[in-house]
């Protein structure tokens, strides 16, 4: 067995009698290193027992049992505090500032006897948290058994892993042509709805299963024992992740894993069934709700991992979490992400950490968990895991990029792999010599994992020159090299030793694994479960949680409420004053109708919330936390409150508004039915969500169920119609819930009421037309001589309703929620649509293309596959000199003095940068470093000129002279976040930006001769027809580069920390094709992250800032970091042998100590002879370079392109956007042809009867519901093209606000157009509207101009609203003004006299509606069905005609039985036209109302430019910035009373 770290530490912690504690925040002390240096910690002195931590010179060797039992008193003397500390927490309710105690950092005499934790407990202030942070000592609360059982100072959950013989298959090609939108509808028919049916029905075989097997990592055997650390070593896309997953037993997206996994002798089957939590992996992605807090996000992990009468433990342990990783100072904050405010990065990858941490796991795969965090962060994490590792005897398996010396130091083995085959397994410290053994050089200050990994790279690797024989190259070779070698042996003899000791305790470990596990579970846990907890209890926190979520996000409830109370004012604002009579009576059934959709219809926003959170639920369901549908009950938990004070507000309002029957029963019938409506259509959302892959298709299957829910409600188009007349859709009635609703609040209503028959309904009527005898009501469910009808004969003989049914719909409604919440639930359990497929490239279809794709998935021999594959995407492996010839023409020099930049912060200013000064000149590159928050971003936006906000001070200068217009145009700047268009390829990326930004008189083909020349330089020629969106980050990072390169800057390029989320050796390309690119003319200024030895020697100059935006060094770098060296050595502060340059200046700068004393680096580097040597140079600079003539104003363009150029090459990038992201046309196109089809046929060829009249109106009516789903998919697209514009491509001055703009519209016609076609031939024809071609061709041009108006229509909403949560507090407002206020569902003469004259010509869906029924309408003939006439007797001796021949001669209609006695039928109408009048509208309104809308589709493209430059370029608010900041002051005005009372209360 190897001798382990783990062994090394623990006996140096007990080698004094005053405890030494592991420093986790290397805060102080930095010369003090938590390991020895490579000499001194030499295994010699750990044999002989001797050695100290991390001090040289105090404390002497002692027996390792006498400090075991020391430390064993101390623990039980912490536990006891530990256990009081947290009774008091109990009792008093408030968080637990727990500090255990450690030896002073002040006082390191080895005599001191006394427990200084006990001194700082007194001492220590309520909340002081920071400081606290500093006396945490990991080992000892680990020792409390907080994590796990412990039985006699060891873990009872401690299980070693053994694999062997263990292949990883992956399915599928690793290219691949892109999806467009001809394959995503051709696949709508065969492969997609196969795909669909695969994913349902587990007898079908999985599509691309039968596919040809690539090997992810091939043959790996070996052990890591607990206690033990393994580092897995290797280039991005070798196996690393895969390997972790497999060791995890997260298989679900490979095709095959073969070899035996076994986890302490469980086997792999039996630990994914039984023990699923105990084995996780941490993905290198922080996810995580971002609306939760730090706090709430570890009390949640942590609920569901705890038993009940622990749950006092929980805050202890979120204590422990926070200090551990030094976040203590972020409890309360949000954990945020990309688009909410939060913790920082490095910051949420620790809580990322936490979170797995509190799992309580006993085997963790950490994949790249330093990703983000700075060396000082990254070594404290190891540290914790190390510790975790020896005292918890967990087993820790880890891949790191960029890992430091310190903390490969800490690793007992390592796994190096190339290409998913194993070259290398054994000890860490015998890693190196074995590669130097076969031939391998390690340059001097390479750290060991760079090494290791440089050996698998074909461009990195480098061999010994005193070397003679043959070295092994490639994963084949290496391997075979390996397998041969004495260390592949002792794998082999480790293995098999580790299986005879698990042979001979009987599997001891497990069966004290399985019996601590079970312990602890919760008594109502079944032992075969994988959970902790009880479903009920999984239920209740996933419920908590929701309600912290929804909490947490108090901006949209906030905002829901007022939309909810705002549309519930306007709607019964425009049902007011309904009268009590007949004439009242439809537009009262609107209202009912409007109510029991309205909160249901807003409930659409649950969808993001259902389809986003998916990763993290599946996450947790590996962890065993949950079950996913304790979510899914949760969240219909949480409704029952939610929806219920919504509701409130709302029935209230539109109730006793809009004037319906004052009755306590009837208003809570329709209380009642409002709420279980909105429960049910909510979960019937979220079942659509749940059985979606996509949030495109949850949004499109929810938009399209929502319409058929209101077409088939019984409202549109009657109950009787439906079911009797239009058969083939009609059944759809009866499975929807809405119908059931709409009977019971309709049949409620009208319930014991009876009906004055309406003046203008009495037939006949007017002079001489006196008797009631004789006369009757035109209103459906009169009775013959009556002028009164009775509610229930209405709506059972308009809807064939009875109130009977109330309780029966109820029960239906009841039923049908239930239903949705069992297949949401069970949906949940067997889909998991969270994991994402292989990352195959896409290319585009060209001939290079097609030759890549071929290459890709020829079948061939594993040597030559390996080598056909580019590594980091290269084509060779030395640059083309020539290409480098003329990349920079420019001799112009960037100088800048006294920089200051000062932004608003907390009412007052807050400095950001302070006096800083440089230069910049052609042929130097220049790293900008600096510790988290020194400036380093804020100081390169700033010199860039992209500062938006704050002031900006001091002076910047090229060649002495103020900056141009040309100057952004003339510099590159690479964002850290690599921001393109996804779907564009490579060489179109490169293209676009080199016709647009190099200079107007250059030729295109001039232009694109150049592209081709970065291409080969970025050595992407492989790839230039692939698409940026698959790339890895490394290929991202040189396209990134490679877009401002085609710009041929000609004064300086900006990068933002251009090897972040590299691995070492694609950081070392990236920094080295910079310097070649400096070495040939080009001046460069870089902010760089924790930089090798070999990264800082690549840069020319240092410019290093401390927090506050204070400069304490600003010079060469020298050979081997040697003017850095003398700089702070002439100051007392020496460099030891082999520290890494930049580390060290940043722990200098960091300490400020020298010799003990404070030292202040700003003041030194203020008043040294290299800053005066700075300014005098900055001087000379500005006195040479001033003498050179200017180029003249007149050649000087703030873009390098016209307009038109601007324009054309924009509209086709967008263009080639649309076609390659199919689901955004593909949604269009489905909303076109379901409406259509569902619109046409549901009113399959209509009649002549008053019914047929009523609904050729609402077939008309219906384009109205197609907005919502469209809008709701352009404002994303646009929100995107608008943000990329805003981002990247207008501070680069690519393109202005016209090209912007116009591209943007252009782009949408076409689609627009087609999308038009298909629902007007689909929806026209069926339904048996006019087939001359006056009509249908004037309603095919409206057609057209509403699918123009409502993509306009969402794009001028987007280019105004700052953010999502505005364009969604919006959008409900359009829809319901537009849909509402037309003079359709309440007729113009029923509208009040406020919405009348104004809104209803405001709103463009009134022409639109008018100008169709006044084509449609005109010249179509009214015959009554005899249900639809109004009857009445004439008196005695007179025929229908006779008596009612007066009547007529002033009014609509005839007489169906003009010469009968008796029973005289009166039809209403007669003719379209009349019909058309009681909606206001005639025959002459047509091509008026067409002009008119046509105006509104061109207001519409208007105001896209309109807001575009007057909120995004001239930054205007229209006052709204004001009223929201003064709102913002109020609310933070009355947090703050709230605060102040709280702390006061704390106080007393």
């Amino acid at each position: 067995m190897f001798y382990t770290v783990s062994d090394r530490i623990l006996e140096e912690n007990a080698e004094r009698s005053e405890r030494s504690r592991v420093p986790l925040h290397n805060v102080e002390d930095h010369g003090e290193l938590p390991l020895q240096t490579e000499e001194a910690s030499s295994s010699n002195s750990i044999a002989d027992g001797g050695g100290t931590w991390g001090e040289r010179d105090i404390g002497g060797p002692v027996t390792f049992q006498a400090a075991m039992q020391e430390f064993d008193d101390l623990r039980r003397e912490l536990t006891h505090l530990s256990r009081t500390r947290t009774e008091k927490t109990d009792k008093s309710g408030h968080a637990v500032k727990k500090t255990i105690s450690s030896r002073s950092r002040a006082s390191r005499a080895p005599t001191n006897t006394t427990d200084p934790g006990l001194e700082a407990q007194g001492d220590q202030k309520p909340g002081d948290e920071e400081s606290d942070e500093d006396d945490f000592e990991l080992g000892e609360f680990l020792r409390d058994g907080h994590f796990e059982k412990r039985t006699s100072g060891k873990s009872a959950k401690k299980v070693g892993v053994i694999y062997k013989n263990l292949t990883v298959q992956g399915v599928g090609a690793t290219s691949t042509f892109v999806r467009t939108l001809p394959s995503a509808i051709i696949g709508t028919f065969g492969p997609d709805l196969y795909k669909i049916l695969a994913q349902f029905i587990p007898l079908l075989p999985k599509p691309g299963s039968q596919g040809e097997k690539r090997d992810l990592i091939h043959d790996f055997s070996g052990v890591v024992r607990d206690g033990e650390m393994l580092l897995v070593l290797g280039k991005p896309g070798s196996g690393c992740s895969t390997f972790l997953k497999a060791i995890a037993n997260k298989r679900g997206e490979f095709a095959g894993v073969t070899g035996d996994v076994s986890y302490g002798g469980i086997p792999a089957e039996e630990q994914v069934k039984h023990y699923r939590g105990e084995v996780n992996y941490n993905e290198e992605d922080d996810q995580h709700f971002p609306t939760l807090t730090v706090e709430q996000t570890l009390e949640f992990s942590l609920l569901n991992k705890t038993k009940k009468h622990k749950k006092g433990d929980i805050p202890v342990i979120i204590s422990a979490l926070l200090k551990m990783f030094g976040i203590s100072h972020t409890r309360y904050t949000l954990v945020g992400n990309a688009f909410i405010r939060g913790i920082s990065g490095g910051e949420r990858k620790r809580v990322s950490i936490a979170e797995t941490l509190a799992t309580k796991s006993t085997v963790v795969a950490w994949d790249n968990s330093t990703r983000g965090l700075d060396a000082s962060t990254a070594l404290d994490y190891a540290n914790s895991l190390r510790v975790m590792t020896d005292i918890s005897n967990r087993t820790t398996i880890v891949t790191l990029y960029q890992a430091g010396e310190q903390i490969y130091e800490l690793f007992d083995k390592v796994l190096v792999i190339d290409e998913g085959r194993m070259v290398y397994q054994g000890p860490a410290k015998e890693a190196k010599a074995y590669f130097q053994g076969l031939g391998y050089y390690c340059p001097d200050r390479q750290t060991t994992p760079d090494f290791l990994t440089s050996c698998t790279d074909p461009i990195e690797r480098r061999y010994r020159d005193d070397f003679e024989g043959p070295i092994p190259k490639g994963p084949i070779e290496l391997e075979k090299a390996f397998k041969e070698s004495d260390a592949y042996k002792r794998v082999l003899e480790d293995i098999k030793d580790y299986e005879t000791v698990l042979t001979e305790t009987d599997h001891a470990d497990a069966r004290e694994f399985k019996q601590s596990v079970q312990e602890a579970k919760s008594k109502t846990v079944s032992n075969r479960s994988s959970y902790t907890v009880s479903f009920f209890r999984q239920v209740l926190a996933c419920t908590k949680r929701e309600i912290w979520l929804t909490l947490g996000d108090r901006t949209t409830l906030y905002t829901k409420f007022f939309i909810i109370i705002s549309n519930a004012l306007i709607v019964g604002s425009l049902f007011y004053g309904q009268s009590t009579n007949t004439e009242g009576a439809f537009s009262r059934g609107g209202t009912l109708f409007f109510s029991i959709l309205f909160l249901g219809w807003l409930q659409l926003s649950e969808l993001m919330k259902a389809v986003s959170g998916r990763t993290i639920i599946s996450r947790h369901n590996d962890y065993a936390f949950y079950r996913p549908s304790a979510v899914v009950i949760a969240r219909f938990i949480q409704d029952f409150p939610l929806l219920l004070i919504q509701v409130i507000p709302f029935s209230i309002i539109l109730y006793f508004l809009t004037g319906l029957d004052v009755d306590v029963s009837k208003y809570f019938i329709y209380f009642l039915f409002i709420y279980v409506t909105t429960l049910c259509i909510t979960s019937l959302y979220r079942m659509f969500a749940s059985l979606s892959p996509a949030i495109d298709d949850a949004v499109r299957f929810s938009g399209i169920g929502l319409n058929l829910l209101i077409i088939f409600t019984g409202y549109v188009i009657p109950k009787p119609q439906l079911i009797s007349k239009y058969i083939w859709f009609g059944w759809l009635y009866y499975v929807n819930p809405l119908a059931y609703s709409f009977e019971a609040v309709i049949t409620s209503e009208f319930y014991n009421r009876n009906l004055d028959c309406a003046s203008s309904e009495i037939v006949p009527r007017g002079p001489g037309y006196d008797n009631s005898v004789y006369q009757g009501c035109a209103f459906t469910g009169a009775e013959l001589g009556s002028l009164n009808v009775a509610g229930a004969n209405y709506v059972d003989t308009a809807y064939e309703y009875s109130r009977s049914h109330l309780w029966r719909n109820f029960g239906v409604v009841i039923a049908f929620t239930a239903l949705y919440l069992l297949v949401t639930a069970f949906a949940s359990e067997l889909f998991d649509f969270s994991s994402g497929g292989g990352g195959a490239l896409e290319f585009k279809r060209s001939r290079a293309a097609k030759q890549q794709v071929k290459a890709a998935t020829a079948s061939a021999d594993e040597e030559k596959g390996a080598s056909n594959q580019p590594a980091s995407g290269s084509s060779s492996g030395a640059l083309d000199e020539d290409a480098l010839q003329g990349i920079s023409s420019s001799e112009s020099i960037f100088t800048w003095e006294n920089v200051e930049y000062t932004v608003p912060y907390l009412g007052g200013q807050k400095k950001l940068l302070n006096k800083i000064n440089g230069y910049a000149k052609p042929g130097l590159m220049i790293a900008l470093m600096g510790a988290s928050g020194a400036g380093k971003t804020t100081l390169l936006n700033t010199l860039s000129q992209r500062q938006s906000m704050g002031v900006v001070g001091g002076e910047m200068l090229v060649d002495g002279k103020p900056l141009g217009t040309e100057f952004r145009r003339a510099t590159g700047f690479c964002e850290q976040a690599d921001i393109h268009d996804a779907t564009a390829t490579v060489r179109e990326a490169l293209e676009f930006s080199a016709i647009l930004r190099q200079d107007r008189k250059v030729s295109r083909t001039d232009k694109i001769a150049y592209v081709d020349k970065i291409i080969d330089l970025l050595e992407l020629r492989d790839m230039q027809d692939a698409l940026i969106r698959c790339l890895g980050v490394e290929q991202r990072k040189r396209v990134t580069i490679g877009v401002e390169l085609a710009a041929k800057p000609d004064l300086l390029l900006f990068l933002d920390e251009p090897t972040s989320g590299l691995d070492a050796q694609s950081a070392y390309s990236i920094v080295r094709f910079l310097k070649k690119l400096a070495q040939s003319g080009q001046a460069i200024l870089c902010t760089i992250h924790q930089p090798s030895s070999i990264l800082i020697q690549q840069f020319d100059m240092i410019l290093a800032l401390n927090p506050g935006g204070n400069t304490f060094y600003f010079g060469p770098v020298g050979e081997n970091g040697s003017a850095v060296i003398k700089y702070f050595a002439d100051r007392g502060v020496q460099c030891p042998p082999r520290k890494n340059v930049a580390e060290f200046i940043l722990e200098t700068a960091a300490k400020g100590r020298r010799d003990g004393k404070r030292v202040n680096w700003n003041e030194e580097w203020a008043n040294s002879q290299e800053a005066k040597d700075v300014q005098e140079v900055i001087q000379r600079f500005k006195n040479e370079r001033s003498k050179i003539e200017p180029p003249s104003v007149t050649d000087q363009h703030e873009f390098a392109s016209p307009v038109p150029l601007q324009i054309t090459e924009l509209t086709k990038r967008l263009f080639i956007q649309y076609w390659r992201d199919p689901a955004y046309l593909y949604g269009k196109l489905f909303t076109s042809v379901i409406v259509g089809i569902f619109n046409g046929f549901t009113f399959w060829q209509l009649g002549n009867t008053i019914a047929d009249q009523q609904d050729r109106m609402f077939t008309n009516f219906l384009i109205i519901l197609i907005p919502p789903t469209i809008v709701n998919a352009v404002v994303p697209k646009f929100y995107q093209n608008r943000a990329l514009w805003e981002a990247r491509e207008l501070p680069s001055r690519i393109y202005g606000w016209v090209a912007f703009c116009t591209a943007n519209i252009v782009a949408e016609i076409p689609i627009a157009i087609i999308g038009a076609v298909i629902y007007w031939v689909l929806w026209y024809w069926p339904a048996g509207l006019p087939s001359d071609s006056s009509t249908s061709g004037y309603v095919f041009l409206m057609t057209m101009l509403f699918f123009l108006f409502q993509a306009s229509w969402g794009q001028w909403i987007c280019a105004f609203a700052p953010s999502f949560t505005v364009i969604a507090n919006v959008l409900p407002f359009f829809f319901v003004m537009f849909s509402l206020f037309n003079g359709v569902v309440r007729p113009y003469s029923q509208l009040p006299v406020f919405w009348r004259y104004w809104v209803y010509y405001l709103n463009p869906s009134t022409y639109w509606v008018g100008g169709v029924l006044s084509a449609t309408f005109a010249d179509v003939p009214v015959r009554c069905a005899p249900q639809e006439a109004a009857y009445f007797n004439p008196p005695p001796g007179q025929t229908c005609i006779s008596y009612a021949q007066a009547f007529l001669n002033s009014s609509t209609g005839y007489i169906t039985n003009p010469d009968a006695n008796a029973n005289c039928g009166y039809c209403q109408y007669s003719s379209g036209v009349e019909f058309m009048a009681t909606l206001n509208l005639e025959p002459r309104d047509k091509w008026r109302y067409f002009g008119i809308f046509l105006a509104f589709c061109i207001s519409n493209w208007a105001l896209v430019y309109f807001f575009i430059y007057t909120v995004r370029i001239r930054g205007w608010t229209f006052g709204f910035g004001f009223i929201f900041n003064l709102v913002g002051k109020l609310v933070d005005g009355v947090k703050g009373l709230f605060k102040r009372g709280e702390k006061e209360e704390k106080q007393v």
